[in-house]
């Protein structure tokens, strides 16, 4: 049982700093879609694609329901 629980918390660990990192490295344009969401006006200040844009807020967004997810269960 116990090796459950730390292949647990190791899987945790590592959803919650992916997620963190993924923040990092694409701050600028995460941060842009929260203050004025549209893919096409950040995109074209980032001079990047539109489907660029819209998958790195996909992602972001599915790693924080993941991050809050593991700390739901956490909680239990």
């Amino acid at each position: 049982m116990r090796t459950n629980k730390n292949i647990k918390t190791f899987l945790h660990t590592f959803f919650i700093l992916k997620t963190v990192d993924y923040y990092k490295s694409n701050k600028t344009i995460i941060n842009s879609f929260k203050k004025k969401p549209g893919l096409y006006h950040i995109a074209k200040k980032e001079q990047i694609k539109v489907e660029e844009v819209y998958n790195i807020i996909k992602t972001h967004d599915i790693n924080v329901l993941n991050t809050n997810i593991i700390k739901l269960m956490e909680s239990r």
